[in-house]
Order: structure tokens, then C-alpha cells, then sequence
């Protein structure tokens, strides 16, 4: 990965390193195609105009929980932010060629499975890097499941105790209550993570 100050935050990498503005840049191209202005969405999320002017500048980084709310109010999901349609009858993801999220300042990854996100369920990777993990809980319509792959996870849903999840444990539950990820142990956790609908 490439040097990246705390005001660049999210990159985009589609096998390779991208620049850090791609998110921002495709933000502020949906909001105009939906003819919106940064107070429109400003009063539809309960983000600031002044904070989605640096994200969409690229000159911000993003949480998880906030960009959930975006792509909510927007009616896509973070995989339309991040991926081009694909009309093939069988859609293939090369290991080498997944598109990922990077989000900076929380320490994550999110590798997308699929090749785009016009499908009924959204199958991703998760790669929370030492003490990564989400500074907000998070909640989106639908249902998910979670299967560790590597390292300690810990899993927050609303109403209930934090869980600790293991290589080859797996969780199910409702999305609509908020929900958080953290890792608890050392060194790198990779968990497969799939929502329906495509959310994040």
C-alpha cells in the first residue's frame, strides 16, 4: 500500500493501488446525477456540507457507518461506488483483480466478491488490520452473515453481548439493528462477510 496522510483517507484498488480521491469523485458524480446539492444530503444523512465537500475532494477519510448512511439516503450500495456493471452470464472475480475498499483511519479493507453489486445477496472479504475496527455501529436493511477465516473478531449487535468469533466460527443475524466489528486479537482478521440485500 502506498503512503497515505489521515486526510486522504479511502482509497479504491481494483488489483493495484489507486488514487485515494476515487470515492470522493464517484460521491460527488452521484450526487449530481440525482441533481442534489451537499445540503440535500447534508439534511438526508445528518452529515455535515462542509465534511462531504473534503470527502468528496478526497481530501477527508470516511467511516464505515457514515458512508452506510450515504449510500442509504442515495439508494445504491457501496459496490455501485466501487464497480462497473457487468451483463456476463457468469460473472468471474480473479483473486488478483478484486475491487477493494480502504478505509484509512478505521484500518480496514473490504474486498468485493462479485463483480458488481446488482445481485440479490453481496458476498465481500473483510480485512481488519491490528486494532482496526468500526469507530460507529452501523445498521442497513436485510439480513448477514459473518465466517472468520483468520484472527479474532468481535462482533457488537445492539441488545446483546459483544461475541468473540474465531477462525471458522460464523454469526447470523438481522442488519437492521446496528452492528459493529473490531479486531480483538493480534495481527491481521479476515472474516467473509455476505448482506442481503447488497448493502455495504
Amino acid at each position: 500500500m502506498t503512503n497515505v496522510d489521515r486526510e486522504s483517507g479511502a482509497e479504491l484498488l481494483d488489483g493495484r493501488e489507486s488514487t485515494t480521491s476515487d470515492l470522493g469523485s464517484r460521491l460527488r458524480a452521484l450526487r449530481r446525477s440525482r441533481g442534489v446539492s451537499l445540503a440535500d444530503v447534508a439534511e438526508g444523512t445528518g452529515i455535515s456540507p462542509s465534511f462531504l465537500s473534503m470527502v468528496e475532494k478526497g481530501k477527508s477519510d470516511i467511516t464505515i457507518s457514515r458512508l452506510m448512511r450515504l449510500v442509504h439516503w442515495f439508494g445504491v450500495s457501496v459496490a455501485d461506488l466501487v464497480q462497473e456493471p457487468n451483463l456476463a452470464p457468469v460473472q468471474v472475480v480473479r483473486a488478483d483483480s478484486r475491487r477493494s475498499l480502504r478505509l484509512v483511519d478505521e484500518k480496514i479493507s473490504v474486498q468485493m466478491l462479485t463483480a458488481d453489486g446488482h445481485h440479490a445477496m453481496m458476498p465481500v472479504i473483510n480485512i481488519y488490520d491490528e486494532s482496526g475496527g468500526m469507530t460507529d455501529p452501523t445498521r442497513h436493511e436485510g439480513e448477514e452473515f459473518v465466517h472468520v477465516i483468520e484472527g479474532c473478531v468481535e462482533l457488537t449487535v445492539a441488545g446483546t453481548d459483544p461475541v468473540l468469533l474465531e477462525p471458522g466460527d460464523s454469526a447470523y443475524y438481522r442488519s437492521d439493528v446496528p452492528h459493529s466489528f473490531r479486531n480483538a486479537g493480534r495481527g491481521v482478521a479476515r472474516f467473509f462477510g455476505v448482506t442481503t440485500p447488497p448493502n455495504l
